[in-house]
C-alpha cells in the first residue's frame, strides 16, 4: 500500500483567503461603480459623507447577497462561507435567508439615503422611501432570524448588541463631546447613520470572533 501524498489545499486558504480575495475584487468593482455614480453630480463638503455611506451600504449589500446565494445553493455556499459543510447551511436556512435579506435591505436603505439629492441623483422622496422601507423591512426580517437562532447564536446576537451600544456611546459620544466643546465639527446626520452601520458590523465581528466562530471550519 502506498501512502497518498497528494497536496491538499489548507483549509484557511479555501475558507478565508479565497473568499476574502473574491470579496475584495467584488467590493472594489462595486465601489468603483458607486463612486462613478456619485461622480455624476458635483460633490461638495458633504461629498465625503456621501461616499463613505455609499461604500458602507455596498458592503452590507454584498455581504447579504453572498449569504443569500450561499444559502440558496448549500453545496456552492459551503465552498466560500465559513461553515462545516452544506448540511449546516441547510439546517440554518431560515436564519441565514432572513438575515441575508435583512442586510441587503439595510444596505439599500443606506445607499438610497446617501445618494439623495442634492448631492446625489436620487430624488429626496424616493430616497426617503428607500431609506424608511429598507430599515423597516430589514428589521422585520431580522426578527424571525433571531427567533429561529440556536442558543449560541442568540448569545452572540445579545453580546453584539451590547458591544454595539458601548461602541456607539464611546465613538459617537466622544465626537459629540468634542463638537459641543468646539474642538471638532459636529457629525452630519448621514455620518451618524453610517457610524451606526459600521459600529454594529464591528460589534458583530468582535462578538463572533470571541466565540471562535471566525476560525476556518
Amino acid at each position: 500500500m502506498t501512502e497518498d501524498k497528494s497536496p491538499t489545499t489548507p483549509r484557511w486558504v479555501t475558507k478565508l483567503l479565497i473568499p476574502a480575495l473574491t470579496g475584495a475584487v467584488v467590493g472594489f468593482a462595486t465601489a468603483a461603480g458607486a463612486l462613478h455614480l456619485i461622480g455624476l453630480e458635483p460633490i461638495g463638503v458633504v461629498g465625503k459623507s456621501t461616499t463613505i455611506a455609499t461604500l458602507v451600504g455596498m458592503i452590507y449589500i454584498c455581504t447579504g447577497l453572498a449569504v443569500s446565494l450561499g444559502t440558496a445553493s448549500p453545496k456552492v455556499g459551503a465552498r466560500f462561507l465559513n461553515v462545516e459543510d452544506a448540511d449546516e447551511l441547510r439546517e440554518q436556512k431560515k436564519v441565514l435567508t432572513s438575515s441575508g435579506a435583512a442586510m441587503v435591505l439595510w444596505g439599500i436603505a443606506l445607499v438610497g439615503l446617501a445618494l439623495a439629492a442634492p448631492e446625489g441623483p436620487v430624488p429626496q422622496a424616493a430616497a426617503l422611501a428607500l431609506g424608511a422601507g429598507g430599515l423597516v423591512l430589514g428589521t422585520l426580517l431580522a426578527i424571525p432570524s433571531y427567533r429561529h437562532s440556536d442558543e449560541l447564536m442568540r448569545a452572540v446576537n445579545l453580546e453584539a448588541g451590547a458591544l454595539a451600544n458601548g461602541l456607539v456611546l464611546l465613538v459617537v459620544g466622544s465626537w459629540a463631546m468634542l463638537a459641543h466643546l468646539g474642538y471638532a465639527a459636529g457629525p452630519a446626520p448621514l455620518d451618524l447613520l453610517t457610524l451606526f452601520y459600521v459600529l454594529g458590523l464591528l460589534a458583530s465581528f468582535i462578538a463572533t470572533g470571541r466565540r471562535g466562530m471566525l476560525m476556518p471550519r
